[in-house]
């Protein structure tokens, strides 16, 4: 019996403490409470930090000021980002600016300060290789030094950098800019951005209907010479159309398929050379045949323009392949006049719109003029295209067993 009344008054003790324990704890929740009220009410309106939400940050008057004190047609664009910042855009002097504001505070905030500074340099090579995919290697290899005036205007969904006071060779009159979409960077800012779920990046290689197009083509290669025109064309965001020799293309095979993989495009040019008008129709189908063949297992294309030799066709040549036939409006006369600036200058004094020009890649001297040739036509608002993308572009379709020689709008 005593041991019961031991047990049952050590049960009475342990409902106390436990009793005294929560009412420990709610007057201890009731104090935090009413403190914070108290903080609330006499501490707020000092300088103790707040948590920032949608609701109670307002846009800086300062702003709105800045803003009545410009020229009324000078504020070109007006970006608000997330409540973070106010990017502005502004045209002085035929010029832009671009001011970007902290939302809240009205100050005003260096583009700097919106690139993690961890990742600065992923950044730089990141405008670095866009650079690269829009402009020739001529002018991006000098905006690339980042040395001179670069204007940054952040947008909704891209940054636009436009570029000044840069000194390129020849002379380009056309405005410098490059659009980077936040995809692209967006593990380098320090700004949280609305990105698209599709975008493309600006690529010199596209088809720009504002410029004039033009196609320079090349005959009887491929040859030693015309790896390294590949390589110029690339570096000029240019495509052009080669005319091979089937007795060429098991030799270089390897420049083939070069020529192929960069986006231009392989035309048929005879297997040897040979005057079409002195062949029997069953040797220039056996030919091609042949040669279509050589193309095929190195391509996997197979040819739908031809060039015949020297030019020379007639009804019967143009029905017995299958093919388009493409000849030319500016002779270069390339394998005559094997000196550079003679063939640069003859090219720019009579190019035009939508013309064919013919070059040879077997010549030393024609390669050089290219190289020499393509910045110039690039200044001058030509853009070098395929024959199929010139003709395309003028909406003119390209049909077997005709001929032609140029194109118009």
């Amino acid at each position: 019996m005593k041991k019961f009344k031991l047990k049952k008054k050590n049960l009475y003790v342990n409902v106390v403490l436990i009793f005294i324990l929560i009412l420990a704890l709610a007057l201890t929740l009731t104090s935090s409470f009413y403190m914070k009220k108290v903080s609330d009410k006499y501490f707020l309106s000092s300088n103790y930090p707040v948590i920032k939400t949608d609701g109670n940050i307002k846009r800086s008057k300062k702003i709105d000021d800045y803003i009545k004190k410009l020229d009324k047609n000078s504020l070109v664009d007006e970006i608000n980002i997330n409540k973070d910042i106010v990017s502005l855009l502004i045209l002085t002097d035929g010029r832009y600016e671009s001011i970007i504001f902290d939302y809240e505070s009205g100050d005003i905030i260096n583009y700097d300060n919106l690139i993690i500074s961890k990742y600065k340099q992923d950044f730089d090579d990141k405008i670095s290789e866009l650079l690269y995919l829009k402009y020739p290697t001529f002018i991006a290899d000098v905006l690339n030094k980042n040395d001179k005036t670069n204007i940054y205007f952040f947008k909704d969904n891209e940054l636009v950098i436009y570029y000044y006071d840069y000194e390129i060779t020849p002379n380009v009159n056309e405005d410098l800019y490059l659009v980077v979409n936040y995809n692209e960077i967006k593990d380098y800012l320090n700004l949280d951005v609305t990105l698209d779920s599709n975008y493309n990046n600006e690529n010199g290689f596209d088809i720009n209907n504002s410029k004039k197009l033009v196609a320079i083509t090349f005959d009887d290669g491929p040859g030693s010479y015309t790896s390294r025109l590949v390589d110029i064309l690339n570096n000029n965001k240019a495509h052009s159309t080669f005319f091979m020799l089937g007795s060429n293309l098991l030799r270089f095979k390897d420049t083939v398929l070069k020529v192929y993989n960069s986006g231009n495009e392989i035309g048929y040019h005879s297997y040897g050379h040979t005057n079409f008008k002195r062949q029997k129709i069953e040797e220039i189908q056996s030919d091609f045949n042949i040669s279509n063949e050589y193309l095929k297992n190195i391509t996997g294309a197979t040819f739908s323009l031809t060039r015949p030799p020297y030019g020379s066709i007639n009804e019967d040549i143009k029905n017995c392949l299958d093919t388009s036939f493409i000849l030319w409006s500016i002779d270069t006369e390339d394998w005559r006049h094997k000196d550079v600036d003679y063939l640069v200058n003859y090219v720019l004094d009579n190019i035009y719109e939508g013309s064919i020009i013919l070059f040879h890649d077997i010549h030393k001297t024609s390669v050089d003029a290219i190289e020499k040739l393509l910045p110039e036509l690039y200044v001058r608002g030509y853009q070098l295209v395929t024959v199929s993308e010139l003709a395309e572009s003028y909406n003119d379709t390209l049909e077997m067993h005709k001929t032609y020689r140029y194109f118009t709008k």
